[in-house]
């Protein structure tokens, strides 16, 4: 009986243990794979206008209503987003041997909270499109002189300077120059403003503005950059001498434009 016993005890063991040890050698895992999908579309959306010097603040929306700037209605993935209207300061006609000069007034942002700060004259620009050419060239021209009705100022000038870039894009997106320092005359012809034509990848993707001249001189931008110059004298009117000017108001229309070289076109699908 002990014997028959421990004979059992044996076989069962022996079973256990040659059952364990093809099923460890053969296991196997079974798997079944899915995807994950992302389109990206360009965004056509408006770009809304952003303070020049803390472009980063989530917290301020500048308010559409601003009669120191024209805020473009319309959307796309590049545009010219803002443009000034300058004023300068009323002038007396008198007898001068030399030019006459004037420096326009800085900007009241206004805020939809009801706030509002001094800024300097400022074009915002943004850059959207797909791919990797995000090179352009912003400009701007004097398509028509200052004029109150059928009297003109001839030969007048504009002349801009102090530029400081800004923009809240990480720092990989910030082409490496600054603003131009520019003249508009009453020709037409355009002048650069901003040079990202030999821009590479994301270089200048995003919105950044050119303010020129600061509301103090203590201004640095994202990056840290120093302002070189304030708002009082950073956008210059330049009337030449021996004309002669009848009392009014004169208006001049200043353009500022975008130039970039579009993506080629997608390829038509073959003929089925």
């Amino acid at each position: 009986m002990k014997f028959k016993s421990l004979c059992t005890l044996a076989v069962v063991a022996a079973i256990t243990t040659g059952a364990l040890a093809p099923m460890a050698a053969n296991a196997e895992s079974k798997t079944l794979s899915g995807t994950g999908e992302v389109t990206y579309e360009e965004d056509t959306t408006t770009n809304k206008p952003k303070d020049p010097e803390d472009p980063k603040n989530p917290d301020k929306e500048v308010d559409p209503k601003n009669p120191d700037i024209v805020i473009n209605p319309n959307g796309g993935p590049i545009t010219i987003d803002v443009v000034p209207n300058l004023t300068f300061p009323n002038q007396k006609i008198g007898v001068s041997p030399v030019a006459t000069t004037a420096y326009a007034e800085p900007i009241t942002l206004a805020f939809t909270d009801g706030t509002s700060v001094t800024r300097g004259n400022f074009v915002q620009w943004t850059d959207k499109r797909a791919g990797n050419d995000h090179s352009y060239q912003i400009k701007a021209a004097m398509t028509k002189q200052f004029t109150n009705g059928t009297n003109e100022l001839k030969n007048a000038t504009i002349s801009f300077a102090e530029g400081l870039l800004n923009s809240d894009m990480p720092s990989d997106n910030w082409p490496a120059a600054r603003p131009l320092g520019f003249v508009l005359t009453g020709d037409g012809l355009s002048k650069d403003v901003y040079d990202n034509s030999e821009s590479t990848g994301a270089l200048g993707m995003g919105t950044f503005s050119a303010e020129f001249g600061t509301s103090t001189a203590d201004v640095t931008n994202t990056l840290g950059e120093a302002s070189t110059g304030t708002v009082d004298k950073a956008v210059e009117l330049s009337v030449p001498a021996g004309q002669s000017i009848v009392k009014g108001k004169y208006v001049a229309d200043i353009t500022w434009s975008i130039e970039y070289t579009p993506a080629p076109a997608a390829p038509e699908a073959p003929a089925e």
